[in-house]
This record gives structure tokens, sequence and C-alpha cells, in this order.
């Protein structure tokens, strides 16, 4: 089969066992060749490719709700729902999104790119189709790191306690987080829990015996079970408990899917699944190397990751000062694994538990550890209230570095680092900083660790710095809390931090203006005393953020020149109450009017109102 024919999962109602195993193949196949050109979540895909073709094959999409928890592992999804033809256009500008999405299909009903909300997903689902007298069953797919989650247990909770509800839960275990029930007894004994005569024959003795009596018959089987198999949470919070499964045979998914549709109450469909499955590379990284590639570059990438590099420079401080690292899930991801080898005991992994983390975090450094807590900026915006409680308010030494700040590009909407810096700035205590390179970067994580005892933030981008890591050696100047200025000038004000300086001292060589280019790298505190220095010139300003502008630098520097009665004209580019798509960063800075020569250009109006 052509895989661009399939316009409709319907389709596979009406194939063959033989077939759908032939289906499989292609489908694996595909994915293999297509993501390695455009670059995308691999590993994680890989190991789906049965599971999902067997909800569509027993379930009807969209009268059935498909939630897939985080959003990047349902490419087979996005196949079968009729987009194969749109896959060399993955995670492009204006392409494919690499995630569930609204907009491209009446399929996709829950968008998300962070792990985690799955479940409540299909609490809201199950009520509203209560609510509206609906029919249909709601399913969600979510994976065995994803569901140590705090709020995955808060939705498991309320499901499992609700028999007026009936939710199906597939729990994508990959062997890499939670412990399996396994052997020829639990199997048996979960087969026959979930027997139609089986479920008959409870619902009479329910009617029939006392409460007592029933109790103690539960107690009896769970006593019977823990003799055979661990103890299961899932039972204990009121689901019917099945699997562990192969989630690579179909037959038996679909076999397993259709009965768990005719039962009446929530149940947990435990499956085993392997990352990478029919990628030998893929199939053996343990690491999660290959949980997303990137597209093959053209060209010769100058320096290292940022992520990288701030791995180096922790490195290198622990010959100053031992200190405790907390890293939540994302070990390759901000590039630690080196760190971790390095210094087992000063590294703690605590999966995807962002409010954990935090305050954690705060514990250690009321108790007088020093603590780098690593997070995507994205992440970090879902520990708001205990970075805020635990950490500001009481104004604990945590250093966050907070990584994939600005607009990350191919990942989407729900990535772009682009609202930490106003939850930050509004936050009392907090130090936010942005380095423009790696010395300074160095300089920044010494001054946060041992010249300064507050929160601190050193945020840092997605893309490479310029860095030897055999060649260049780290080294720290005991810098303070100012503001630097790249290139004297009298004719304009150009203001930014981190790499985006790059730009705006690029624009000022092409227009050969005598601009004056500040690095405000503390973003807060402000440098008041350089401001009352470039604002004294009278000319214009520019302030340049790939943030959104509501809390960032800008509303600050305008309170600053209201206070003290300053006229000069001021504009922002940045981000202005909007989301930003998926697409390559080079395009999306073009969109928002934000690249090269949207710059020049709005200098150049500056230049002519002054």
């Amino acid at each position: 089969m052509n895989l661009t024919d399939i316009k409709d999962p319907q389709i596979m109602k009406h194939m063959k066992p033989k077939e759908l195993e032939k289906l499989a193949e292609d489908i694996r196949a595909f994915l293999i060749e297509s993501i390695t050109k455009t670059g995308g979540h691999l590993s994680s895909n890989l190991g789906t490719v049965e599971l999902i073709m067997a909800l569509h094959t027993v379930f009807e999409s969209p009268k059935d709700v498909m939630i897939y928890d985080v959003g990047h592992q349902a490419y087979t999804h996005k196949i079968l729902t009729g987009r194969a033809a749109m896959f060399d256009t993955l995670r492009q500008t204006n392409g494919l999104s690499g995630y569930i999405n609204y907009e491209e299909s009446i399929h996709d009903q829950w968008e998300s790119g962070h792990a985690g909300t799955a479940l409540s997903a299909l609490h809201g689902a199950l009520l509203a189709k209560k609510l509206k007298g609906e029919t249909g069953d709601g399913i969600a797919v979510i994976g065995d790191a994803s569901i140590t989650n705090g709020m995955a247990f808060e939705a498991l909770n309320l499901i499992g306690s609700d028999p007026s509800l009936k939710g199906i839960i597939i729990l994508n275990d990959n062997e890499m987080s939670i412990s399996k029930s396994v052997g020829s007894i639990s199997k048996a004994l979960t087969k026959f829990r979930s027997m139609r005569l089986f479920m008959r024959w409870k619902r009479i003795w329910a009617k029939v015996l006392p409460r007592f009596m029933m109790g103690f018959l539960s107690r009896v089987k769970r006593g019977l079970r823990g003799f055979f198999q661990r103890q299961n949470i899932f039972e204990d919070l009121g689901y019917m408990y099945i699997g562990p499964i192969d989630g690579h045979d179909l037959k038996s998914l679909i076999y397993n899917l259709e009965r768990i549709k005719k039962v009446k109450k929530s149940v947990v469909l435990h499956i085993i699944t392997e990352k990478g499955k029919g990628h030998i590379e893929a199939e053996n990284d343990k690491v999660g190397t290959y949980h997303g590639v990137s597209k093959p570059s053209n060209g010769i990438k100058k320096g290292i990751s940022w992520s990288e590099m701030i791995s180096e420079v922790m490195i290198k401080l622990q010959e100053v000062d031992q200190t405790f690292v907390v890293m939540p899930a994302m070990e390759v991801g901000t590039s630690f694994s080196k760190f971790a080898k390095l210094f087992p005991d000063r590294y703690i992994d605590v999966g995807i538990a962002e409010e954990h983390a935090a305050t954690m975090s705060a514990m250690l450094a009321h108790q007088g550890i020093k603590v780098f807590l690593p997070l995507y900026a994205t992440f970090a915006q879902r520990a708001f209230d205990q970075i805020l409680n635990d950490i500001s308010r009481s104004n604990h030494h945590v250093v966050f570095g907070v990584d994939r700040a600005g607009i990350v590009g191919e990942d989407g909407s729900t990535h772009q680092g682009l609202y930490d810096l106003s939850m930050f700035y509004l936050m009392p205590n907090m130090v936010i900083t942005m380095p423009y390179d790696a010395k300074e970067a160095a300089d920044l994580l010494y001054y946060g660790f041992f010249l300064q005892q507050h929160p601190f933030v050193m945020r840092y981008p997605r893309g490479t710095v310029l860095f030897d890591k055999e060649k260049d050696v780290i080294q720290y100047d005991h810098i303070k809390p100012t503001w630097t200025k790249l290139r004297e000038g009298k004719e304009v004000v150009m203001i930014s931090y981190g790499p985006s300086l790059d730009l705006m001292l690029r624009a000022a060589d092409e227009m050969v203006i005598d601009a004056c280019v500040v690095n405000a790298r503390f973003i807060k505190p402000l440098d008041e005393a350089m401001l009352h220095e470039v604002l004294k010139i009278g000319k214009s300003v520019l302030v340049y953020e790939e943030a959104a502008n509501t809390g960032s630098l800008y509303p600050q520097i305008l309170s600053f020149m209201a206070k003290h009665h300053y006229k000069n004209t001021i504009t922002s580019m940045s981000i202005t109450d909007k989301i930003v798509d998926h697409g390559h960063y080079q395009d999306m800075l073009t969109i928002l009017h934000m690249d090269l020569n949207a710059v020049k250009e709005k200098v150049g109006e500056l230049i002519h109102e002054t």
C-alpha cells in the first residue's frame, strides 16, 4: 500500500492480519527514511507503530477521543489520518508539526508538548462526553516516564475514584522507568480478571453478597496477586489492570483492546515496547541520543551547543567548590551525561517533575548546598508556584540554567522559550542574566554561585556558541552586576542581550552608522548608571529581545525613563501577544519582523525621527 493513499483510519477495519503486519513494516520503514531527512523524534515513534495501528483498528476516531501524552510519538497517527504526503515538510516552516496539532486534523484532539498532561485531558474528555450525553470512549497513551509526573497521579486518582466514568489508559512502558510484573501466572491472572464471564460474576456477587464480604474477597484477591506478582498501584486506585503485554504484537494488542472496549470500568493496559524498534542504533540507545534527530546540516557546524558549553563550565566549577546538580529528566537534552559520569554523587535525575525539582532545590539551598537546576525555558514555567514561593519568596540561593531560551524553531509553539523571562521578572529577589558568548557564560555562572546569594537565572539559547573543548580554557573574571558597551556611538542606542547582540552589531555595520550597542547581560537588576549614561545622549533607543515583551526588559526601561523624565524616542522589537509556531529559526525571525532587514528598517526609522 502507498501510505499517501491512506486518507482515513477506517480503512484499517477492513484489512486482514497479514495486511496489517505488512502495513506496520511499511510505516516503520517510511518513518526511518523520512525522519533521517527532515529531523524529528525517531525512537519514540518507532516504538508506537503497532500500538497506534491497533487503536485505530479497534476504536473510531474522532468519536473515540485518542490522547497522546506530549504528542511527539504520534507520527503513525498522522500517517493513518491522511498526512503521509506531508512528511517531507515535517517540522519545517509552514509544514507538518512534529506534535499533535489542532489545526491539522479533526483526529488531533489533545495538543500539548509538555509531559504528564494526557490523563488530566482524558478526565476532561470523559466528563465532557458525560455532560453532553455523547457516546464513545476516551483513550490516553502515556509513557512510563511521563506517568511519574505529579499531575498524572492527580488525574489517576480522580478518574479511578469515579465509577461513572470509564477511561482507557495505555501505559507505554519501554522498560526504562517502571518495573513490570512478569511471568505466566501474572499474565494468566490478568487475562482471567478481564474475561466477560468473570466481570458478569463480579456484578452478581456485588448484588448478592454483603459489602463486608465483597471487601474481604477483594483483600483475598490482592493477597493472592501479591504472592504471585508485585503490588499493583493501578488496581489499588480503582482500575482494572491488564498486562504487561507485547506492545509490538498487533494481534495481541487488537485482541486486548477489543476486550477492554466491552469493559464498563476504567482500565490500564500495560504494554512493553522497544524505543527505536527497527533502527539498530536507536534500539541500542539507552540514554536518549536517538530520541530526537536533527536535520542533516549542509555546512560545517561551528562551535558546540550552548547546553554542552554550560555543562563544561559546571564540570570546571567543581574544582572551585563542589556543587550539587538537580536534573529533571533531561540528561541528554541539557548535555549533562559527562557530568553525571564524572560526579555521580553530585548528580540526581528527578524525572519529569519540575515542581518537585524546584522545591527540593530550595531545601538543598536552605541546608547550605549549592544547587544548579537546568531546565528548558518552556518547562521551567511548569514550576511557577514552587519557584515563586519556595525559592524566590524565601530568597534561597538556587542557580537556574534556563536552556532553550528564546525562539526554538522546529519544536514549535509549546516549546518556545519566550515566557520564562516575564515569569522570573515578577519574582522578588530574582537575578536574571543572559550571556553574549562562552566567556561571559562562565563569568556569569561564577558570579551566580560565588559572588551573590540570591536566586539566580542564566538563560541561554538552543543554538551553538564558539567554544573549542580541546583548546579553549575556561577562566572566570569577577564581574559586577553591570551592563557593558560592545560599541560606542552617538547616533542611536541599541540594547539587547545574549547572541541577539550579533544582529545589532551586524545591522550597525551594514548601515554604517555610529551606534551605541549595549549588552544588557543583567536583565534584572537594571544597570541604572549605564541607562543614565546612554539616555543622556538624547538619541533614540531600540530594545531587541527574543521574548514576550510583557514583563521583559523593555517595559522596565520604559518605567525607568518615566521615573527620571527622559523624553528619548524608544521602541521595542520583541514578541507581542502572539503564539510562535514551528519553523526554521531564521524563517521565524522573518515572520516576526525581527530579522536583520527588519532591524535595519527600524533603526533607520529611529534615526530619521531623531
